[in-house]
């Protein structure tokens, strides 16, 4: 597919080098990637690997250049702040600027299990883990997620940037997983299918740690298809959407259902799915790059 946008190569990598701050005695020389290289690799990434977006980001080097300015300006700073305040690795950091050009959403399963299932350990790791989204997506977008919504909650946040434990805390939990219905209600049909101004891609974080409940079967599949489609059809492009199913907790069954949907012929595209561990602080501290870039990026951004 790249042979048909001949204008723009994969991105050479460039350097320019700065002193860290934060060393005293010896000071460490880091590569930062600059502007040009953040703007090449978003450039490349819509014309060659997520050619959905050029309905919204443009098709030519001309529409390109302006509406990615803003978000190759941010991607900049994201990488610089990645690099030297939280020890992100350059390749890692320049992948995960690819997160300017998209609007987020989490929605949340608050069913009775993520509280009593493993005893509270479930509710302790999806603490850690929406910190661990909102700590790297709001230097990608410093609005922050776009809207945080429960399954059976009716309240929720939106432009989130906090930490969440006193307000996950002090959540109640109850309720079945229906995460197909849920879904459509409470992001889809506010975000995506009912936002006829839509001029940025969503990516919708779902975060779970049981099988569904309470719905057909076979609906949540039928909700993530019918919104591509229309998005499709809206003018929007089939990348208008990406899902990422996060599933907390040593369910089998639950990891089977998401597994099944990943390799799903039809919707595998628009779907990844990322396991997180209960003793999620432990699997980021034994390679935190490495769940970061396996999480936000193996979504499908950056393929």
């Amino acid at each position: 597919m790249g042979d048909q946008n001949p204008m723009v190569q994969e991105p050479v990598a460039k350097f320019y080098v700065v002193e860290d701050p934060e060393e005293d005695e010896i000071k460490t020389q880091k590569a930062i990637p600059d502007t040009n290289e953040i703007g090449a690799y978003l450039k490349y990434l819509i014309l060659n690997h997520r050619m959905g977006l050029q309905n919204m980001y443009g098709k030519i080097e001309a529409e390109l250049n302006k509406s990615l300015a803003v978000a190759i300006k941010r991607g900049e700073i994201m990488a610089r702040r990645l690099i030297l305040e939280m020890g992100c690795g350059y390749e890692v950091a320049k992948e995960l600027t690819v997160l300017t050009l998209y609007d987020m959403a989490i929605l949340i399963d608050d069913s009775d299990s993520m509280i009593y299932e493993e005893e509270g350990k479930r509710k302790e790791c999806l603490i850690q883990y929406i910190d661990h989204i909102t700590d790297i997506y709001k230097l990608a977008n410093e609005s922050g997620i776009l809207a945080m919504r429960f399954m059976n909650g009716h309240k929720g946040k939106k432009n989130w940037t906090g930490e969440s434990k006193e307000y996950l805390d002090q959540h109640k939990y109850g309720g079945p997983t229906r995460i197909g219905t849920e879904l459509k209600q409470k992001i889809l049909d506010l975000f995506v299918t009912g936002n006829e101004k839509q001029v940025r891609p969503l990516l919708v974080l779902i975060v779970t740690d049981g099988v569904v409940e309470g719905e057909r079967r076979g609906r949540l599949k039928k909700v993530i298809q019918d919104s591509v489609n229309e998005r499709q059809e809206a003018g929007k492009g089939f990348d208008a959407i990406s899902f990422q199913f996060s599933c907390i907790g040593n369910d089998p069954f639950a990891r089977q259902l998401l597994i099944e949907l990943d390799q799903d012929r039809e919707l595998g595209g628009y779907i990844d799915v990322f396991p997180v561990e209960c003793e999620f602080k432990r699997q980021l501290e034994e390679d935190k790059w490495f769940v970061v870039s396996y999480d936000l990026l193996f979504s499908g951004l950056n393929e």
